[in-house]
């Protein structure tokens, strides 16, 4: 039984990967930003690693629930505005090209910040895996799929410019789309609440 179950698996992958090939390229380009970002890092040497210490070095919750709220909002501002920006893109036919440069960017900061970690030996790894992975992988999510909806509707916006190209139609899709940002702004918001509430739980390692 599992070798006739074994050939289906081929047309079953084929069909997945059709069906979501620009959520794919999206991710795609979330793990080539993450990878230059490790390989700029690296190229940096001694100067980069003393000057991004500060900016990439994760740091422990303020006191209080105004603290924690600050730190929520911090945590979610980036992702917001990337999403934010990316929803109007997708409002230009002309808005493709510049949707590919979010997740991009995003994946850099990660790779940086990884590696920033890495190299600081196993301690830094354990810390990474903890307070940095978890919740940069949601938001990460979140921008992959606001992306590659972004660039959809945007070539459903380019198409209607085509020469004898049916007019109209979009307000079913326009819908839709408002739907699907405010569901990935809801992602965004539960990687900021994921982050905060880690370096919540594992407080004492800010010591």
């Amino acid at each position: 039984m599992n070798r006739t179950n074994r050939p289906e698996l081929l047309p079953r992958a084929a069909a997945y990967i059709a069906g979501h090939s620009r959520q794919l390229f999206f991710a795609l380009l979330f793990l080539t930003g993450v990878l230059l970002g490790i390989i700029a890092f690296l190229a940096g040497g001694q100067e980069w690693e003393q000057d991004l210490a500060l900016m990439l070095k994760v740091r422990g919750v303020p006191e209080g629930f105004p603290g924690a709220l600050s730190a929520l909002m911090a945590s979610c501002l980036a992702p917001f505005l990337m999403i934010g920006l990316l929803f109007l893109l997708g409002m230009s036919a002309c808005g493709v090209p510049f949707t590919l440069i979010a997740p991009l960017f995003y994946g850099l900061g990660l790779g940086m910040t990884e590696a920033y970690y890495y190299s600081t030996g196993w301690a830094g790894v354990g810390f990474s895996a903890l307070l940095v992975v978890p919740h940069s992988l949601i938001a990460g999510m979140a921008l992959i799929l606001a992306g590659a909806e972004a660039a959809r509707m945007s070539m459903r916006l380019s198409a209607q410019l085509l020469p004898d190209a049916p007019m109209g139609g979009l307000w079913p899709d326009f819908r839709q789309y408002v739907l699907r940002f405010f569901l990935y702004l809801i992602l965004a918001l539960i990687s900021g609440m994921v982050d905060v509430c880690l370096r919540l739980l594992f407080s004492f390692l800010f010591v």
